[in-house]
């Protein structure tokens, strides 16, 4: 090795200014990564066509009023994911944090401990599965580009912890470390109080650039890592002392906080250092490590799909509205739909408006971000810059004022805006503002609210997003076709027989009958209107397409279509269909049409008096009453009771469609309806 070779070697540095864009400095025969770029010396070949995604480790020694500044920290260090430790939050969900971070939880009732992983909003889609294990271990799983990225958060027990304790926790992580498959991308993330050293000493996961002096608890980090052939990134690179030191607390300074990969995938590390210069966790600072992983991102175009009309506008501007409807005569049920829906469409959207597809996201958290508590937030790490420049005890009275003054900031900012929702709540349409708000808190709390992919027939995940839309169409076209096995159907003659005029009164109990604010199908027009009052002239025209409709025996072609909303059942993988309940979005109005027709059967075809299913003031909780009185008459009087449970799969999508025709002919149902 010539001496430019041994004085680089000796000098290596990591900074992005002039080193080579490696995990570690290479020799001087490649004459990579060097300041000067003479002809004879090649320029190394740049990283800028892949994607990278910054990873951090932070403990940030409670999360309780410092979530939205986390999340301010986070956006402007541009990190796609965090692991959070010690976050003293009770529960295990998810929420949202603000700046369009998800942070997924867990922790116990006893405010110690916790942890959680912060995901952007670009990469929350891609989550395939979030585990909780305990208050000092959870894991999420992503996928990217090619495999599956495991993320675990940990929180190793601290100096002062029982044996036990250090043993329940390296004991689990080792479990689920090694249930991990092979082929798998790893990354253990956290606090694992412990001391690694600066030197290797013959350990290969240790890259000789640590800091500080080797404990006990270090060297079972060690051991752990060897034992499943991972590697410390951050003991890898060159960096100063300022960029190495994690911990500071009474005077003192360590690296206890790591972030971990196997050996083959090591390659993706580009960097790994330490933010001294964010205090936003009293004793602990960033650890952020840059890797070139691929992520699946969702473009902005798919945020929203298509432009739909405001109809929640419609209360306040119902005249405007219907005074430019066109009501077209009928001459045909097919044309005279289509004339009267593009008028509608047309008019509701100049006179309410259409929302934009691809709009951007809109943080709801700014609430609490008031440029009050921003203002707070900058004096108080101004004055800690300070007292890092001059620990004296007058630099850190000053720095406790501005922390005081900033968390009595955000506990006025939060006062104010629960005053101002307790005060709309007392108003006339403040129950519905409850339910809203209680549906929106739980969805936002869900792990997994859309994922991006889907898997084959044969397993094999599908990232591309026309292959995916493509298997949702061919798998629910199979399970709308597929039949249960049935013995042969003996066929039945039609009943033929008059079926009077529907009637004007039966249109307008029908519409009567509709919901509001329901989602509408793929024609956008809403019961809503129909149910606006003070316009007859809708009712009977309605009234004279449905008589044209059963005259001619066809309905509009737009009721024959419908837009399938997979609905996640919250269990098993995201990425099969099979675990999605798939709901239509029909049309409005082809329902209105539906509940006349459904109410004119009823009249025909008389129901069984155990009959709980689809039955007006009879659900699931009065069979459940009725069962529980059988049983317990059955054992008070001593009797044998022979019950059985039939749980159908796909129940109403594979009834044999003969079969409800031979059922409806049975019963004397004229062909007509």
């Amino acid at each position: 090795m010539d001496y430019r070779s041994r004085l680089f070697l000796s000098h290596a540095r990591a900074s992005p200014v002039g080193d080579a864009d490696r995990h570690r400095p290479t020799g001087s025969i490649s004459q990579q990564g060097l300041l000067a770029q003479t002809p004879e010396r090649r320029r190394l070949k740049k990283s800028a066509g892949k994607q990278q995604i910054r990873l951090a480790t932070l403990n940030i020694g409670t999360l309780k009023g410092r979530y939205r500044e986390l999340a301010a920290m986070l956006k402007a260090r541009r990190i796609d994911i965090a692991a959070i430790q010690e976050t003293r939050w009770k529960g295990a969900k998810a929420y949202n944090i603000g700046e369009g971070y998800k942070l997924f939880y867990v922790g116990t009732s006893n405010d110690r401990n916790g942890v959680g992983l912060a995901v952007a909003e670009p990469y929350c889609n891609a989550i395939a599965e979030v585990q909780r294990f305990s208050d000092r271990l959870m894991k999420v799983v992503l996928i990217t580009e090619t495999r599956r990225l495991h993320l675990f958060s940990g929180y190793a027990p601290q100096t002062g912890c029982t044996n036990a304790q250090k043993e329940e926790f390296w004991t689990l992580l080792d479990d689920k470390t090694a249930e991990v498959p092979p082929e798998d991308i790893v990354i253990v993330a956290g606090d694992l109080n412990g001391h690694v050293g600066s030197d290797s000493d013959g350990y290969r996961c240790h890259g000789g650039r640590g800091y500080g002096t080797r404990n006990a608890d270090g060297e079972r980090i060690l051991d752990y890592a060897e034992a499943h052939g991972l590697r410390l990134i951050n003991t890898f690179f060159a960096k100063p002392a300022a960029h190495l030191r994690t911990y500071y607390s009474g005077g003192k300074d360590s690296q206890i906080d790591f972030v971990l990969t196997r050996c083959r995938d090591f390659r993706l590390a580009l960097d790994a250092k330490i933010i001294p210069s964010e205090s936003i966790g009293p004793q602990h600072r960033p650890l952020v490590v840059t890797m070139s992983i691929e992520l699946p991102r969702e473009k902005r175009d798919d945020r929203n799909n298509a432009a739909r009309v405001k109809w929640w506008k419609l209360k306040e501007q119902t005249a405007d509205v219907i005074a430019n409807i066109d009501l077209p005569p009928i001459h045909a049920a097919n044309t005279a739909w289509a004339a009267l829906a593009n008028s509608v469409r047309t008019v509701a959207s100049e006179t309410l408006g259409a929302t934009k597809p691809g709009r951007r996201r809109i943080d709801r958290l700014t609430w609490l971000w008031t440029d009050e508590v921003q203002e707070k937030v900058r004096q108080k790490k101004k004055q800690y810059q300070q007292f890092l420049a001059a620990k004296t005890p007058e630099n850190w009275k000053v720095y406790k004022e501005a922390w005081s003054a900033a968390k009595t900031a955000v506990a006025s900012a939060r006062s104010a805006h629960f005053e101002s929702l307790y005060q709309k709540l007392d108003t006339r349409e403040g129950e519905k503002e409850i339910y809203r708000l209680a549906r929106s808190r739980h969805q936002k709390t869900l792990d997994i609210e859309k994922f991006y992919g889907v898997n084959d027939e044969n397993g094999r995940l599908i990232t591309d997003k026309k292959l995916a839309a493509e298997r949702w169409r061919s798998y629910f076209e199979t399970i709308s076709n597929e039949e249960f096995p049935h013995p042969p159907i003996s066929p039945t003659a039609p009943v033929q027989g008059p079926v009077l005029p529907i009637q004007r009164y039966e249109v307008a109990d029908a519409i009567g009958k509709m919901k509001c604010g329901k989602a509408t199908g793929p024609d956008d027009i809403p019961a809503d209107l129909w149910k606006v009052k003070n316009w007859p002239a809708a009712v009977d025209w309605l009234h004279q397409l449905f008589n044209r409709i059963v005259e001619d025996g066809q309905t509009p072609a737009d009721w024959q279509q419908s837009i399938t909303v997979p609905i996640w059942k919250q269990k098993g993988s995201p990425a099969e269909c099979a675990n999605y309940r798939p709901i239509r979005l029909l049309s409005h109005t082809m329902k209105i049409f539906e509940r006349i027709i459904d109410s004119r059967i009823r009249t025909i075809v008389q129901l069984s008096v155990n009959q709980c299913g689809f039955v007006k003031r009879c659900g699931t909780i009065d069979a459940i009453h009725a069962a529980r009185l059988l049983f317990e008459r059955h054992r008070e009087k001593a009797k044998q009771l022979h019950t059985a449970f039939l749980d159908l799969e796909k129940a109403f999508d594979r009834v044999p469609h003969s079969l409800i025709w031979y059922s409806l002919r049975k019963r004397s149902v004229p062909e007509e309806l």
